[in-house]
């Protein structure tokens, strides 16, 4: 009897396999998984596919084996020859004039934390051969024409980027690192006359520009602090349009602040005081039956701020505003007239049911009223 249970759990246990495959077989095995992918991971990185974004890499095999069994070194010891490896590939790469590989492969080296010091000594002869290859005078020589042109940025042959790519290659090189000092101060002045013209947004954009390449920049905290006035200054004005009821402008302010930061909880809060602004309008031009200006203003209420509880609360007003229009306008005996009523507001709740409170013409809401 025993022997044919053990046969019964045996089959079981197999079908099971059959049916679940790795996912069952690594919760029962994991020492047996994580050993299948160990071995996996030796062969690719004998193989020298040392890393790949659909997980067939020596360095992704070895983190799920020792993700699966962490108790184990083999893995750890794995991932540090991979790291060596992606040393050689970058010398290699170096040697050939392959340059983009070796980036990649020095890159993987330093995720895998391979030794500093050797690390730093294949970094530096990279650049080191790298400059040669590209020629830095020549890079340096273009920067300067670019810079004369004012093409400061934006492009890859413009000045900063010019400057960028010399200064990778040979970081204390000084003709690159005082380039990039006039380009950038260049660069804040024409920040300066962005605000002087009102167009803030431009004005943030270079800031950041300049922020990105020097954050050091003897100008940079100069300029921040006329970005800062500046906002604020866009920011109390928005209220002020607000208050005198010129939502157009307000609305202009407001967007300019979210431009320039979307996470600008005061701008989006604005942005909701404009679009309830016009919600409270259309409902005002609705009830004198101006159902043309009653639309407008509430296309605009959304352009503001659309999930705005204020916006829904028009759209009911302004149906009920074209309901009584039809009442007082239809010729129609009385009886007749609340017959047409009741069949009209049937209509409208089917179309709003819908969500065809606006759209399309001929079947919504508006429409059949």
């Amino acid at each position: 009897m025993l022997i044919w249970c053990a046969i019964a759990l045996v089959t079981t246990l197999a079908l099971m396999l059959v049916l679940f495959h790795r996912p069952l077989a690594d919760r029962l095995w994991p020492e047996a998984r994580a050993q299948v992918l160990r071995d996996q991971a030796a062969h690719q990185l004998k193989r020298g596919h040392l890393t790949a974004a659909d997980g067939s890499g020596a360095r992704e095999l070895y983190q799920a084996a020792l993700a699966i069994d962490p108790d184990r070194n083999e893995a750890r010891t794995g991932l540090m020859r991979v790291a060596e490896a992606a040393l050689v590939q970058a010398r290699n790469a170096m040697a050939a004039d392959r340059y983009v590989d070796a980036h990649k492969a020095m890159q993987l080296a330093r995720e895998l934390s391979a030794p500093r010091a050797a690390t730093d000594r294949v970094e530096l002869l990279m650049r080191q051969r790298e400059a040669a290859h590209v020629g830095i005078a020549d890079l340096l020589a273009r920067a300067a024409v670019a810079r004369k042109a004012h093409r400061l940025e934006g492009s890859e042959d413009a000045a900063l980027p010019l400057y960028r790519r010399v200064l990778s290659l040979e970081p204390d090189r000084i003709e690159a690192l005082e380039g990039r000092e006039d380009a950038l101060t260049e660069l804040l002045q024409q920040a300066q006359q962005a605000l002087q013209r009102e167009d803030l947004v431009e004005a943030a954009r270079l800031i950041a520009v300049a922020h990105e390449e020097d954050p050091g920049h003897a100008d940079l905290p100069g300029a921040q602090a006329r970005m800062a006035k500046a906002l604020g200054l866009a920011h109390q004005r928005a209220i002020g349009d607000l208050r005198h009821g010129d939502l157009p402008s307000a609305a202009k302010h407001a967007h300019v602040l979210m431009q320039i930061d979307p996470g600008d909880a005061a701008g989006q809060r604005l942005l909701d005081q404009v679009a309830n602004a016009w919600a409270h309008r259309a409902v005002r031009m609705a009830a004198d039956f101006r159902f043309d200006a009653a639309a407008t203003a509430l296309n605009q209420a959304r352009a503001a701020s659309p999930q705005t509880a204020a916006i829904r609360a028009a759209e009911h007003a302004i149906l009920r505003s074209k309901l009584a229009s039809q009442r007082i306008a239809s010729p129609v005996p009385t009886a007749q007239r609340l017959r047409r009523v009741r069949v009209l507001l049937a209509e409208a709740e089917a179309a709003e049911a819908r969500g065809d409170l606006m759209t399309p013409p001929g079947d919504s809401a508006f429409d059949k009223l």
